[in-house]
């Protein structure tokens, strides 16, 4: 008899005890990679499905001259997903995966930022910083898909990286700039409902996208891509376009023609390098030639009678203080030639005590119908270059070596009110003014909408990184300032893109660093408040409370 055949005990066959006599008491079928318990079956990939994701993820993002791959970013995050479930047992994996999946991305999205002349060592320990955040996620989904299982616990990843996402954006040391609805910020025709939810609503749309793509890959058990997969893709995607798309219609129909009081602009853009601004001989220059260039505009302008309400310059537009070599005098009486207005970036005094000598970063209007300038400070500052994080706290601390009001570093402001401005012929507006970092924080231009701004203009430098393709990544963030808030903007930059938006987003007229042309053209003055802008924190607030109230809903019933 072969040895791998056991005869049966005769007590077996009498009904005697059969507990250990039967070689298989018990015989279960089990599909391998279908238990809640065990990884699922490997498959083999040509890249590692970390790599998979961070390279789609990277592509999707609006960095690319000419290119728009924003659909990628549907699915970018299936392929983590699945790394995820396969590693589902090791926190270490996990975390391993995440973070070299945003590495790559970062890589491929923030790689701008190298081009920065100065700090090479600073600016990568802020990626690799940032890197991390965008990692943290993955640490409460762990523990919680080992609690109640990975199959309901993807169901609650949009809600905790929606959740962090907002979170991330309250710290001082982050920088808001890769935050993940940005991916989406060339398709206007698809986000159009950023006016109920802000940005916050486009990060859960779009997390919710891939995670229905993982459960229709799922859903047979066999993860391939095949006939029965595409058939399964098709209710996922006709819910997540067509909702948008409904709403995309209603607000062209209410925001596409705008009426009401029109402000006639024109935007000054510039193109100087940033070496000018680090050379004191070159910065009178700076100021030299771009009021020549104004000046040229406005006279082109009176001889065709159609002067300019607002002429506005960048960021860097003033390069030394009003205060200096009587420049001040010099600006009122432009404006007055002109019998307009001038919107500048520049660095002002905030407080002359002799305790704090800390410098501003400021919009300056200047008008001919006012007697006095009025400004408004920056209110968002670059971590590390502009504002040490939390240093209202640190410099508390005892042998601290910085004080509060150390001029190494610049003073925000405290307020995001409107600029009053009245033109020529007595009509009177009210101006959001955004500087530069400030367009990352959507509830700056929230709070300006609440407190009565009728029209944004953001004044941009965006010479220290280049010409490269993060510029219509920039100016995309502006039209998707403008679509939660419901208003129209002029955009004026030093090396970037400069133009006109409108209340759907659409920017028109878009001049490249190439051709820093200027432009004029009317915003429509808009008094609407959107619900987002009315309660900005509504949206991320009700994933807090799903969160919670899902997850301990499932614990109680575990």
């Amino acid at each position: 008899m072969p040895n791998f055949v056991k005869p049966i005990h005769p007590s077996s066959l009498k009904g005697g005890p059969q507990t250990n006599s039967h070689p298989h008491p018990e015989r279960k079928i089990q599909v391998r990679g279908t238990s809640e318990n065990s990884a699922p079956a490997r498959r083999s990939f040509p890249l590692p499905l970390w790599l998979i994701s961070g390279l789609l993820y990277g592509l999707s993002w609006p960095v690319f001259p000419g290119l728009n791959l924003s659909f990628l970013a549907w699915f970018a995050f299936v392929p983590l997903l699945l790394y995820l479930e396969r590693h589902r047992n090791s926190l270490r994996k996990s975390l391993g995966g995440s973070y070299a999946a945003m590495l790559v991305f970062g890589l491929m999205t923030a790689g701008w930022l190298f081009s920065f002349p100065q700090g090479k060592g600073q600016i990568a320990l802020i990626v690799l910083l940032e890197v991390f955040y965008f990692t943290f996620p993955v640490i409460p989904f762990y523990f919680l898909h080992r609690r109640i299982g990975f199959g309901r616990a993807v169901w609650f990843f949009p809600l905790i990286w929606t959740v962090w996402e907002w979170t991330y954006l309250a710290f001082e040391f982050t920088m808001g700039t890769h935050l993940s609805a940005y991916s989406q910020s060339s398709n206007v025709w698809l986000v159009q409902y950023a006016d109920l939810t802000g940005m916050w609503g486009i990060a859960a749309w779009l997390m919710l996208f891939n995670v229905l793509i993982y459960k229709a890959l799922v859903a047979d058990g066999r993860r391939r891509i095949n006939v029965g997969f595409a058939r399964r893709l098709v209710r996922p995607l006709a819910l997540m376009l067509g909702l948008p798309l409904l709403y995309a219609a209603y607000a062209a129909a209410t925001y596409g023609q705008p009426a009401g009081e029109e402000l006639r602009v024109t935007v000054v853009p510039t193109h100087f390098p940033a070496e000018d601004f680090e050379r004191p001989a070159a910065l009178g220059r700076v100021i030299e030639q771009t009021l020549h260039r104004t000046d040229s505009v406005h006279f082109a302008q009176r001889a065709k009678k159609a002067t300019a309400d607002l002429y506005v310059w960048p960021e860097t537009g003033l390069t030394i203080s009003p205060d200096q070599a009587g420049l001040g005098p010099l600006l009122r009486e432009v404006v007055k030639d002109y019998d307009a207005a001038l919107l500048t970036g520049g660095i002002l005094a905030a407080d002359t005590s002799a305790t704090d000598q800390r410098l501003s970063g400021a919009g300056l209007l200047l008008s001919a119908r006012a007697p006095k300038p009025v400004h408004h400070l920056k209110t968002r500052l670059t971590p590390g270059q502009e504002a040490i994080p939390y240093h209202r706290w640190l410099a508390r601390l005892p042998g601290f070596p910085l004080p509060l009001t150390s001029p190494a570093f610049k003073k925000p402001g405290e307020a995001a009110a409107p600029l009053p401005l009245m033109t020529w012929d007595e009509r009177h507006f009210a101006l959001g003014v955004s500087l530069c970092f400030e367009q990352w924080y959507p509830t700056h231009w929230a709070e300006l909408s609440r407190n009565g701004a009728e029209v944004y203009l953001h004044l941009a430098g965006e010479n220290w990184y280049g010409e490269v393709g993060f510029q219509q990544f920039m100016a995309n963030v502006s039209r998707l300032r403008c679509i939660e808030n419901r208003k129209s903007a002029a955009r004026s930059s030093n090396v970037g893109l400069s133009g006109f938006i409108d209340a759907f987003g659409r920017m028109d007229a878009a001049a490249g660093s190439s051709r820093p042309e200027a432009q004029t053209a009317n915003l429509v003055a808009a008094t609407t408040v959107t619900p987002y802008a009315k309660l900005p924190h509504w949206f991320p607030l009700a994933c807090l409370l799903a969160l919670l109230g899902g997850t301990l809903t499932i614990y109680h019933k575990n």
